[in-house]
């Protein structure tokens, strides 16, 4: 039989939303590649996307639902999974209420087809779910204040940029074909700088790299803004026709001189000033913003800060401009079943995700009997992990969807297999950096019959007796999640299978000046935020500071070759902490040494690995470890952002020893 390519798509929560090729015989994928002629990825791919193929057919795959026992696992088929599931929902809704039902979910595939977990349970009759963010949400919650939403440009016209301010991004690890992007824009001349405490890997591409204390990345926005004002560096054209509450503004920024910018960021004056008329006179200019930048107790300040550099230059809805964050470009054009399962809600609860573990431990109205985890590993992935695993152990009935035996499966009652993207047909899309709607076609059947959530979720409906539940094929599920896209640009579902679709006349965000805040106009006077009970400007709050037993600030980055959790699930190696050479002789630690690093929730082994890249008082463990190396998050403390309820990670304060017996 000849070997076929079938084009899938990338599933993982990423800036770049790949496109790939399956070479498929005899009903088994034999090898991916980038797809080629894809207009944003064209056939490159990180390690992770290679992956794909070794998680499909790994032996430690999950491949029948399991349920626990006296003896450990025990195999059982679909059709009593599907019973055990149905029987416990039921009991659990006539004895106390579905909210007592407990659906934790994250954004560990980005699909459409799997959002059939949210409907099944707003069928059910709505039970308690998560709000906030472990991700990105400080700043989301920002640029909504801000401009109204979160929008960016299409990567290309970063090209048109004379001046690109790379803020606390690390495309390297991250964003590989934003790298492409950056490294074209360097060859013509583009001038781009690094703004990070740690001199990451993406300093290859820069011009220059500031490196600037932690969290007070607002303070360094301030100062920069102070310049630019009184040197008069200001577009006070755009201002006067598009900006609300500059007065206001103008007056808070006069008091951050550059010298004040200079003491809270560690940054000398010189370079402050420098930085200001880099960006305020080389134009058009661009920021690209990361999100560990917003993961502190005042983040969502801070992008605010930031945002506000583009606002009083002008540099908003040009080409080459633009305060890049996310882009959430094409989920405003998806609706269908998810949407329409809302109004089946006859109770609503809501708690942080940040403090998952609290909430279980303490809700008693009615408390929580039942956890249903898909798309996400919070056993790893959430703060102050040893309260949290004590509190989910306590929960009488927990079920776990996942492909693997992560941390989470493991303390689960009942836990069902996912079927892998390849397994499936799907759309998926990006709301960070990608324009690009992406059709994933089927490659191969399911391993060992798998029948997937959607599928799963749709014959449980059946089996309880949801009659609102539409019975319908995932295809058409699929079909009237993108009618009102299909509708508002001309095309057919057909259409969108056969050509890589983006939003057209949207490349450059908010060319018209259309904000969508309740002013129309972009507001440095935010009165949402005012009422919300925040300050309604952009403004400075020092980060939390630690104390005289854990002095030194833990910052757990994002890897390179895994997303979040997925791609530990195969190792078995300590985690390493990269700390600074100066930081490393106060602490009596070499290279290679183990050491344990401690923080008031827990302690962790770790190897060493000096590094003068990372700033000093600083620890940079990568986040995603197993607890069979040992989670990072064993040590961070749960603490939310000033707006978004975003988990403040970069707030953990550590102390680190040599480990004895060395």
């Amino acid at each position: 039989m000849d070997n076929k390519k079938i084009q899938f798509a990338c599933p993982l929560d990423c800036f770049d939303g790949c496109t790939l090729t399956a070479e498929v015989a005899d009903g088994k994928v034999l090898g991916i590649e980038g797809k080629k002629d894809h207009p944003l990825t064209k056939g490159y791919i990180c390690k992770k996307g290679a992956a794909h193929l070794e998680r499909m057919y790994h032996p430690d795959r999950l491949l029948c639902p399991l349920k626990k026992t006296v003896t450990g696992w025990q195999e059982i088929s679909w059709e009593d999974a599907l019973e055990e599931v149905s029987e416990k929902l039921n009991d659990i809704k006539s004895q106390y209420g579905t909210l007592a039902v407990l659906h934790y979910y994250d954004s560990g595939y980005c699909g459409l087809s799997k959002m059939a977990d949210k409907m099944f349970f707003n069928y059910y009759g709505g039970v308690t779910v998560p709000r906030g963010s472990l991700c990105w949400g400080a700043g989301i919650a920002a640029q909504k204040y801000d401009f109204g939403e979160s929008r960016g440009h299409h990567p290309k016209d970063h090209l048109n940029a004379k001046t690109i301010l790379l803020w606390g991004r690390n495309p390297y690890n991250t964003n590989l074909h934003l790298m492409e992007y950056l490294t074209q824009a360097k060859q013509q001349g583009t001038k781009i700088i690094l703004i990070d405490p740690i001199k990451t890997k993406s300093a290859q591409i820069a011009s220059e790299h500031i490196a600037i204390k932690p969290g007070t990345d607002g303070a360094l926005a301030l100062g920069m803004a102070h310049h630019l004002i009184v040197s008069g560096m200001i577009n006070q054209q755009f201002i006067q026709n598009h900006v609300v509450g500059f007065e206001d503004y103008e007056t808070y920024v006069k008091t951050f001189t550059l010298e004040k910018a200079a003491a809270v960021t560690g940054i000398d004056a010189d370079t402050i000033r420098q930085l200001a008329e880099d960006y305020g006179k080389d134009q058009p200019a661009c920021i690209i913003l990361g999100y560990g930048l917003q993961r502190y107790s005042n983040g969502g300040s801070t992008i605010r800060c930031i945002d506000a550099l583009g606002a009083i230059t002008g540099n908003i809805g040009i080409s080459g401009g633009g305060v890049n964050y996310g882009n959430r470009l094409i989920a405003e054009y998806i609706d269908g079943e998810v949407s329409k399962s809302a109004s089946a809600v006859e109770n609503h609860r809501s708690f942080s995700r940040t403090f998952l573990g609290e909430y279980l431990e303490k809700e008693n109205n009615p408390p929580i009997k039942a956890v249903f985890v898909t798309k996400s590993n919070p056993l790893v992935q959430g703060p102050n992990l040893e309260k949290t695993i004590r509190a989910f152990e306590k929960i009488e009935y927990k079920v776990v969807f996942d492909l693997f035996m992560t941390d989470t499966a493991k303390r689960a009652d009942l836990i069902i297999p996912c079927t892998h993207i390849m397994e499936e047909e799907d759309l998926l899309l990006s709301s960070m950096f990608s324009p690009y709607l992406n059709y994933s076609e089927k490659v191969v059947e399911p391993r060992n019959g798998i029948i997937g959530e959607y599928e799963f979720f749709r014959a449980l409906a059946k089996k309880m007796n949801l009659s609102q539940y539409p019975d319908i094929e995932k295809e058409e599920f699929l079909k009237r999640a993108v009618k009102p896209l299909e509708e508002a640009f001309h095309l057919t579902f057909e259409d969108l299978k056969n050509n890589f679709f983006t939003v057209e006349k949207r490349e450059i965000a908010w060319e018209d000046r259309n904000f969508t805040t309740p002013s129309g106009k972009y507001e440095l006077y935010s009165k949402r935020a005012e009422e919300e009970g925040l300050c309604p400007l952009p403004q400075y709050s020092p980060p939390l500071e630690g104390e005289i037993q854990y002095p030194l600030r833990l910052i757990t980055p994002h890897p390179k070759d895994s997303l979040h959790s997925q791609h530990f699930a195969f190792t078995k190696e300590i985690p390493v902490v990269y700390i600074h050479s100066i930081t490393a002789d106060q602490y009596g630690l070499a290279q290679d040494d183990l050491a344990r690093v401690n923080s008031k929730q827990g302690s962790l082994l770790v190897k060493v690995a000096v590094d003068d890249h990372v700033g000093r008082d600083l620890l940079m463990i990568y986040e995603g470890w197993w607890h069979q190396s040992g989670s990072v998050n064993f040590l961070t403390e749960a603490l939310i952002s000033d707006m978004g309820e975003q988990a403040a990670y970069y707030d953990c304060f550590c102390n680190i020893q040599r480990e004895t017996g060395q």
